[in-house]
C-alpha cells in the first residue's frame, strides 16, 4: 500500500462531525506555513489526508468555499493552499506544498486581497486558532528540561503560550507556580513581567525570560546594533539571531509585522535588516 492510499485507508477516522478533515493551519496552528514540519511526522500525514479529502470534496467552488467557511480563516501565509481549494484544477498532490516563488507577484496579491476580502484569511489569526484548542495553562518547563531549549526548538508555541500568560496577567488572574530549578532564570521574569537586563551574547536565554514577561524587545529598544547579528541559528547564538527565529515563528503576514515595527519604533537601518531577514510577499 502506498502513502497515498494508506492516507484514504485512514482519512475517515479523522474527519469531524460534518464529514470535514480540519485544514492544515487549523490542526496544526503552533506549525509555520513553511516548518520541515509539514515534510515530516504528523504535518506530513495531515497533508496527505488533506490532499486526499480534497480530491474527494466536490470541485464546484460554492461546496468548497463553504467548506472553508465552517473552519477558521487561514493565516495570509497560505493564501496560495487557499486559493488551490478553490480552484482545484490542475492541482497537484504537492501543489499544498508550495512556495508559489513563480507565481505573479502582482496576480497573487490581488488574489490575497480578494481572500481577505471574503474572510478566509486574516492577519495574525493562528494564535487565536491555538488560543480556542487550549484547555488547562500548561507550563513550558513541562516540555522542555531548560529554556534554552524551549525558545530554540518549540519557539512558536512558546510564544503563543507567552501571549496567553501576558494576557491572563493582565487580567489579574495570574499565578505561576514555583519553577524548577533548570528554569531558575525565567523565575522573575514569570512572576513580575520583567524580563530583567538582557544578556546580548545569551540569546536563547533571554528570549525565553522575554517570554516568561510576556513581552518580547527588539534589538534596537536594547541599544544593540547590526553588527551584533552573526547570521547563526546555533545554540549559542545571540540575541539579535534569537530575535530573527522569534520573528521566523511569530509573524505570518507583512502587516502583523508592520505593526510590530511601527509598535518598538525600528529604525530605518532596521527595518531593512528586518525586510531581509523576514520577508514577506
Amino acid at each position: 500500500m502506498d502513502w497515498k492510499e494508506s492516507c484514504r485507508s485512514r482519512l475517515r477516522e479523522h474527519l469531524d462531525a460534518q464529514g470535514d478533515l480540519a485544514p492544515p493551519w487549523e490542526r496544526f496552528p503552533d506549525y509555520e506555513r513553511h516548518t520541515i514540519g509539514w515534510r515530516m511526522g504528523a504535518g506530513e500525514d495531515w497533508m496527505g489526508l488533506w490532499s486526499v479529502f480534497l480530491d474527494q470534496l466536490a470541485p464546484d467552488p460554492e461546496a468548497r468555499i463553504t467548506y472553508l467557511r465552517r473552519h477558521p480563516p487561514a493565516p495570509i501565509s497560505w493564501a496560495d493552499a487557499v486559493h488551490a481549494v478553490l480552484c482545484p484544477t490542475g492541482r497537484g498532490d504537492d501543489d499544498d506544498d508550495e512556495d508559489g516563488d513563480d507565481d505573479d507577484p502582482t496576480a497573487a496579491a490581488q488574489r490575497r486581497a480578494a481572500l481577505l476580502e471574503q474572510g478566509l484569511i486574516a492577519s495574525d489569526v493562528s494564535y487565536s486558532i491555538w488560543l480556542g484548542q487550549q484547555k488547562d495553562l500548561s507550563w513550558p518547563w513541562d516540555h522542555h528540561e531548560t529554556p534554552e531549549s524551549a525558545a530554540r526548538y518549540n519557539t512558536r508555541e512558546f510564544w503563543f503560550w507567552s501571549r496567553r500568560a501576558a494576557e491572563l496577567r493582565r487580567g489579574g488572574a495570574w499565578t505561576p507556580p514555583g519553577v524548577p530549578e533548570t528554569w531558575r532564570a525565567c523565575a522573575h521574569a514569570l512572576e513580575s513581567g520583567d524580563a530583567g537586563p538582557v544578556d546580548p551574547r545569551e540569546g536563547l536565554l533571554s528570549l525565553a525570560r522575554m517570554f516568561c514577561a510576556g513581552q518580547v524587545k527588539a534589538p534596537w529598544q536594547l541599544g544593540l546594533k547590526l553588527t551584533d547579528f552573526a547570521d547563526s541559528f546555533d545554540d549559542d547564538m545571540g540575541y539579535v539571531d534569537a530575535f530573527r527565529l522569534w520573528g521566523m515563528s511569530a509573524f505570518d503576514d507583512a502587516s502583523h509585522l508592520r505593526r510590530y515595527l511601527e509598535a518598538t519604533r525600528a529604525p530605518p537601518a532596521w527595518e531593512a535588516w528586518v525586510a531581509e531577514q523576514l520577508p514577506f510577499d
